[in-house]
């Protein structure tokens, strides 16, 4: 998460105090610096420190501690959500309905699987054995969304943020769009090749904090978009988290809470995706899976990670597998179907609404790996 001296909301509403007060009072400023050296003192640097830790007041100096309850305020509000009305909710209701198309992958099993491709404002979650499976479909997600849907459609206004943790294969990325680029025009191919590079932005997180770092600044630019703004761009957002284990994990080597981390990013992905935002956004995450106790197959990253997605998709490289017969309740009746041939695989994908509960939804579709 973004440290309390780079946190734009913090810096804005620092900026806000300081202007109010000097119309009132001469030149009293806000005493930001002297609050940031206080609190980093004892061990605060984020957001979450400073709502975390209980004994702040305690190890800084009294002077500082109006500014220091203000500063958690600040923080309290940005974090939590005001609520809406009845009302308010069924209007907003209305609007999705109407909201552009979800995203397609360009796979019509997978599309129709996921009644018409990965809806928008929600967190939608690939979970897979193999990592490379659960990558190579953000991959086919990314290439759909950037390229127009035929040779005589308008070029999207779409970008792409592909966030990693762990080296992005940028031929595989650009394999994927040019193979679909064998459906338009040659004379064509090259110009749309170039633009629907220039909107897909990588984005390296090393770690949960570069993580939330860029989901909070995300959601800050998408919040100062203005109506009129939004009516011109009508641009619709895919934000790709590849592999977000290493970055979960990474934080019990540190010896932090796992549990806090894992909530920082649920607030954070729930900000994108926030109806309050003019901006249409889906965020696919790619996971791993594992067995529990109860012989289920659920996410990696314990129980608390399973509520961060509304949507889980299970994908399985070898729809015989075992494993999955504790997460699916119908098998396809040709079992040899998913079995891999040449560099083609066969893919089985199940939809879960929530960890271990099957809605009895599933396709079977081929992937070049």
């Amino acid at each position: 998460m973004p440290p309390l001296k780079s946190a734009r909301y913090i810096r804005r509403w620092a900026e806000s105090a300081d202007s109010s007060r000097n119309s009132a009072a001469g030149t009293v400023t806000f005493p930001f610096t002297a609050c940031l050296a206080a609190l980093e003192a004892v061990g605060v640097r984020t957001d979450y420190d400073l709502l975390l830790q209980s004994d702040i007041l305690v190890q800084t100096p009294v002077i500082l501690h109006h500014h220091i309850k203000a500063l958690r305020m600040v923080v309290l509000d940005h974090l939590s959500s005001s609520g809406h009305t009845a009302s308010e909710l069924i209007e907003r209701s209305e609007l999705t309905a109407e909201q552009p198309a979800s995203i397609k992958s360009g796979i019509v099993e997978l599309d129709r699987l996921l009644n018409g491709g990965l809806p928008m404002r929600q967190v939608t979650e690939l979970c897979a054995k193999e990592a490379r499976v659960a990558t190579q479909i953000a991959i086919e997600f990314a290439a759909a969304h950037l390229l127009p849907e035929h040779a005589s459609s308008r070029v999207p206004i779409a970008k792409v943020y592909y966030l990693q943790s762990g080296a992005l294969s940028l031929w595989q990325a650009e394999q994927a769009i040019s193979k679909r680029l064998r459906l338009f025009p040659a004379e064509l191919r090259d110009t749309i090749h170039r633009q629907a590079l220039e909107r897909l932005i990588i984005v390296d997180c090393g770690d949960a904090d570069a993580l939330l770092t860029f989901l909070h600044k995300y959601a800050d630019a998408r919040a100062a978009i203005s109506e009129n703004q939004q009516a011109s761009l009508a641009t619709r957002d895919l934000v790709i988290v590849d592999s977000v284990r290493p970055l979960i994990v990474a934080v019990l080597q540190r010896q932090n809470d796992i549990d806090i981390e894992v909530h920082a990013v649920k607030t954070a992905l729930r900000r994108i995706t926030s109806a309050r935002l003019l901006v249409n956004t889906a965020v696919l995450i790619t996971n791993g899976v594992s067995q529990r106790e109860n012989s289920r197959t659920q996410p990696s990253l314990g129980a608390g990670w399973g509520m961060v997605s509304h949507t889980h998709l299970f994908l399985d490289e070898e729809s015989s597998d075992a494993d999955y017969h504790h997460a699916v309740d119908t098998r396809p009746s040709d079992t040899s179907a998913a079995s891999s041939t040449g560099r083609l695989s066969k893919i089985l994908a199940v939809v879960l609404k929530s960890p271990c509960i099957c809605v009895n939804s599933q396709a079977i579709f081929e992937l070049e790996m």
